[in-house]
């Protein structure tokens, strides 16, 4: 199984390298781990939420446990979101609006798979995640003027003809042979024009509110199933539960590159097992709170703390770190206290995460 994984990660690493994005792209600064990874508690975090899911991610701790994610919106609206329109802002007949109510990702469920094999036993998890809500630094006022100002090209162009004109330079027709010396003039014009309206700061801080929204609630749930002999015949009802993630941000930087992120979580879980050849059933309610620290595009830092309450209390305390080696590969770290689950509560997580991220481009 590891020598599986690993070849399924070297074949991540090598396809990285083809998928070369812009600057201009909309691109979390989190990569987040796996939904029916933290229904087993088997992740460096279990406390996390993402405002843009992947279309596709793998993710592995300690190269012996594989979860795979996907997004089915992006397979299922390729035409239908694309550009500024995944955030809610349209695009119609040069008028620019800001017409999102916040709610615009709740149609973007993230469908994960996870399998964990043993010699004794086999867990498959299956979970399902949503965003039901997010909200960004500014107002969708604030925000419509910040899209018009940058994505307006048309009006840029007319402003640039003006001035061309009052310099005695008027647009000559396409068929003549100086159509081409004014395209060119046209293009100096409007690169000027963009300089003054600090289009390229605007975009800047546009992209960047995207990319870090204020709030987010997300919704989570997920359900496991175990097979004592690894047999077909033999699986077995594990775990299930659904649980809610609250995250706050706040921005510590003009250039939205560090933050100060609180997470707030809320789970309930239902655990079936056997003793004594007889079937058992354990309910829990988490109550969670992570703080996280990211101090540049690359790097973060976190702890998490996580309360059980129900049959036999206990607790999950772990201290994290994160590195993003690319918009596509993030490695996590994570050493601490984890629940009873095992002979040991003493956890040392190696995450590693991939995601294909195809969502979307700005229009410039």
């Amino acid at each position: 199984m590891k020598t599986t994984i690993q070849t399924i990660f070297i074949f991540c690493c090598i396809l990285i390298k083809s998928q070369s994005g812009t600057d201009l792209s909309i691109k979390d600064i989190d990569n987040t781990q796996s939904v029916s990874m933290a229904l087993l508690d088997n992740s460096p975090s279990i406390v996390f939420a993402n405002s843009i899911p992947k279309q596709l991610s793998l993710n592995t701790n300690n190269l012996s446990n594989l979860s795979v994610e996907v997004t089915p919106f992006y397979y299922l609206n390729k035409k239908k979101y694309e550009g500024y329109e995944f955030f809610g802002l349209k695009d119609k007949d040069s008028t620019f609006k800001y017409e999102s109510s916040g709610f615009h990702n709740l149609s973007k469920i993230t469908l994960s798979l996870n399998a964990i094999p043993k010699d004794s036993a086999t867990t498959i998890a299956f979970g399902a995640r949503t965003n039901i809500l997010t909200l960004y630094n500014s107002s969708p006022k604030e925000l419509h003027e910040l899209f018009e100002a940058i994505a307006n090209d048309d009006k840029i162009t007319e402003m640039a003809k003006v001035k061309l004109k009052e310099k005695g330079i008027d647009e000559p027709s396409v068929t003549t042979d100086e159509y081409e010396k004014y395209t060119i003039l046209l293009e100096k014009e409007k690169d000027n024009i963009k300089k003054e309206l600090k289009v390229e700061e605007k975009l800047s801080s546009f992209i960047n509110q995207l990319k870090n929204p204020m709030v987010t609630l997300d919704v989570s749930g997920a359900y496991s199933s175990i097979s004592p002999n690894n047999r077909i015949s033999s699986f077995k009802t594990d775990r299930y539960g659904i649980w809610s993630t609250l995250g706050l941000s706040f921005n510590l930087n003009k250039d939205y590159t560090r933050f100060f992120k609180f997470y707030f979580f809320l789970r309930y879980l239902k655990d079936n097992y056997i003793e004594d050849k007889i079937l058992s059933t354990s309910q829990f309610t988490d109550f969670g709170l992570k703080l996280q620290v990211v101090l540049s595009k690359k790097f973060s830092t976190a702890y998490e703390y996580v309360k059980r309450n129900g049959d036999g209390g206990d607790y999950r305390s772990v201290g994290q770190i994160q590195w993003k080696f690319s918009d596509e590969l993030t490695f996590n770290g994570g050493f601490g206290k984890n629940f009873e689950i095992s002979n040991t509560n003493l956890i040392t997580f190696l995450g590693i995460s991939w995601g294909f991220v195809n969502n979307p481009k700005t229009k410039n």
